[in-house]
Order: C-alpha cells, then structure tokens, then sequence
C-alpha cells in the first residue's frame, strides 16, 4: 500500500518524519511531502497549521488501518508539549475525504 504523509503546509516536520519512519519500518511504501520554502512564510495563508494528513489512493484494509493506527498514536504520545498536532486524518486521494481520524486518546 502507497502511504502519502503530507506536510506539505509546514505543519510538523518531526511529526510527519517519525510516522514516515514508522510505517515503513512496518513495510508500507512512503513518500514524505516536506513543505516549500515558501509555504513556510506565506503571509496570505491562515497562521493556524493543519498540521500533517495521510492520504491513501484506495481504501485500506481494516488490518491495515489498525497498523497505521499505532504508528500514529506512537508517533503523538512521543510530543512535546509544544506540538500543536493533536489528531491526524487518513483521507481518500487529495480530495480530502476523510476516512479516519487518528488521535492520541485512542
């Protein structure tokens, strides 16, 4: 399965590598998007973040999703308490459609 952790916003850039990290150490294929340098100071944006998004091509399995699940949840109990990322979406294509939301309280 073909995982896109997207922070493509500047959201949480130790966040998004350590899910990346985790998943593919649990054999899922990765691609990371790291935001553009101008997307980090682009003043005609919202200052609040979205913080990071999965998104998938296809809908996963349940087993599957149980996987990333963990990873996620690992990954958000790891926080500081500076991390303003607190829940993380599992969307459908890049449309946005929202299968699930992962957060630390389970």
């Amino acid at each position: 399965m073909q995982l896109v952790v997207d922070n493509s916003t500047g959201g949480d850039e130790q966040l998004a590598a350590s899910v990346a990290r985790g998943l593919r150490e649990r054999g899922f294929s990765v691609e990371l998007r790291e935001p553009s340098p101008s997307s980090l100071y682009d003043t005609s944006v919202n200052l609040v973040s979205s913080g990071i998004v999965l998104r998938v091509r296809e809908r996963p399995a349940r087993a599957e999703i149980g996987t990333i699940e963990e990873v996620v949840r690992a990954s958000l109990q790891r926080a500081t308490p500076r991390r303003r990322t607190r829940a993380v979406p599992l969307t459908l294509g890049e449309g946005g459609r929202v299968l699930t939301w992962f957060d630390v309280f389970g």
